[in-house]
């Protein structure tokens, strides 16, 4: 499972202005270090192993620590809960030295709340559980060691433990309540639940007892809903909110020019495309599959919807560690698309259907793309808006021809987004493409045993450059994560797995 985020599409004007009732989430009364942060859309829950949507998961790691976590440049682990650790000679040993930490409500972090929490990250009961199954035995000598023993070689490891979903719960606390824990859990993380009002906003303090001498600076920190692009710039320009995430590209130069304001779009671990069915005609066939990914002038959508703040897909994977940046993508080459067509028996192209999430406006406006690229090599989509629980559970079903969507990493680590992806049988089975290579497959087992470094980087390439020519999907772009934020904020910016840390934030 990977999670899934909403993007408002950078050629999508606002149609109206839908300004929801805060109550005192918006208030402009709010204490002078409240961060006041507009998001799309609310969390799911605050149960690490239970969520994958993208709110959710921000909200967690504000409040919950993990052992290990990704370097704000995505380039290594960094210290979490763990000060320190070490990987036995066989690599199936792992010894963790805790810091000396507290959860907010003041109770010691201890070895005893890690292994408690690492058995229930990797429980039936876990989305998440086979992130974590390979771990064989916890122990515990002492109250600040952990000991992991695994049942063999497993190199993701590390940065499967910096994961969200392997957030350090304290055992007792939730032994006491667990079907009330969530409604305002206790963390070791920079800050704590004030109050959750679905549907409007998630209000944060300061977390009094958090490990990080002098931090977070913040009083507190309000994630408020507020879905509609336009709303939230105006909001922002008007000083009532200080950050804005997922600002209309179209909208950022001019927010930029009074000074008050600062803009930015981070690149993220993200990348955009259109799945193919290859378990039905034409698009088992790999001859089709090509020629879609030379009808679409991918250049062109970079330029019309993300306004040349993108970059052009050459796989499903995004650019991040391992990757190939001498595979070059698919050109958009009508001719060659047609002569592929017809070598595959399908000179006069053929009707299919292109299913897209309704919610993304960004999706929207690549299936009218899409549906015109097609158009030009004979091949007729019929676009089918559907909501986004129907696009998952039609695409996973397998009951769909081509679908839009997108992935994006939590980790730092391909191996999670690479299963996802182009491992068929795996998570999603080539993300419900069905697409199979079993050179692909033997090369993600061998990774997996791998240690880190030019070898499993080899492998890497390879199963990419294989993805790119089966090509299960038309590949589109990597897009970047547009936001504002107005110039009394210090501190505040989009991290390439796509998360904030406002502990580092300050208000002047």
């Amino acid at each position: 499972m990977t999670r899934f985020r909403s993007m408002v599409s950078a050629a999508a004007l606002a149609l109206a202005v839908m300004t929801p009732v805060m109550g005192d989430l918006a208030s402009p009364a709010l204490a002078k270090g409240v961060l006041k942060l507009a998001q799309t859309q609310d969390l799911v829950s605050l149960d690490p192993i239970a969520t994958s949507d993208n709110a959710s998961i921000f909200a967690q790691l504000l409040i919950f620590d993990t052992l290990l976590r990704p370097s704000k440049d995505a380039t290594k682990l960094e210290p979490g809960l763990a000060e320190s650790w070490q990987v036995g000679a066989d690599g199936t040993t792992y010894t963790f030295k805790l810091r000396e930490a507290k959860f907010s409500d003041g109770a010691p972090v201890t070895s005893g709340d890690v292994a408690f929490s690492l058995k229930r990250a990797g429980s039936d009961a876990s989305n998440w559980k086979r992130f974590f199954s390979g771990i064989e035995t916890i122990e515990t000598p002492d109250e600040r060691t952990v000991i992991l023993k695994l049942k063999k070689t497993f190199t993701p490891l590390l940065n499967n433990l910096a994961l969200f979903s392997s957030a350090i719960l304290p055992q007792k606390a939730f032994e006491a309540a667990p079907d009330r824990f969530f409604e305002k859990p206790i963390g070791s993380g920079p800050f704590t639940v004030a109050a959750w009002n679905k549907g409007q906003g998630l209000s944060l303090k300061k977390n009094a007892s958090y490990w990080q001498a002098g931090k977070p600076d913040l009083d507190g920190a309000e994630l408020l809903v507020i879905p509609e692009g336009n709303s939230r710039v105006l909001k922002l320009q008007a000083g009532e909110i200080d950050v804005a995430l997922e600002i209309p590209l179209n909208q950022l130069q001019s927010l930029s020019r009074s000074g008050a304001i600062k803009t930015a779009v981070a690149d993220v671990l993200r990348s955009d495309f259109v799945m193919m069915n290859t378990k039905k005609k034409p698009f088992d066939d790999v001859r089709v599959r090509q020629a879609l990914n030379y009808a679409v002038d991918k250049e062109g959508l970079v330029k019309a919807l993300l306004y040349g703040t993108g970059k052009v897909a050459n796989s499903p994977m995004p650019p991040m560690a391992y990757a190939d940046a001498t595979l070059k993508p698919y050109s958009h080459d009508v001719a060659k698309a047609k002569a592929l067509l017809k070598e595959a028996g399908y000179a006069d192209g053929f009707k299919t259907s292109l299913l897209i999430h309704s919610g993304r406006p960004l999706h929207r406006q690549l299936g009218q793309a899409m549906q015109s690229a097609l158009a030009q090599v004979g091949v007729t989509a019929e676009i089918k808006l559907v909501e986004g629980g129907t696009h998952w559970s039609t695409t996973k079903a397998g009951d769909y021809e081509m679908a839009v969507s997108y992935a994006s990493s939590d980790t730092i680590d391909p191996d999670q987004l690479a299963g996802f992806l182009i491992v068929n049988p795996e998570r999603a089975n080539a993300y419900h493409t069905e697409w199979k290579s079993e050179r692909v497959n033997e090369l993600y087992e061998k990774e997996r045993v791998t240690a880190d470094g030019p070898e499993r980087g080899a492998m890497f390439k390879e199963m990419i450059k294989l993805a790119h020519e089966g090509a299960p999907s038309v590949f589109l772009f990597y897009p970047g994560t547009s936001y504002a934020y107005r110039s009394n904020v210090e501190g505040f910016e989009v991290l390439p797995t796509s998360n904030f840390r406002l502990e580092d934030v300050k208000l002047k």
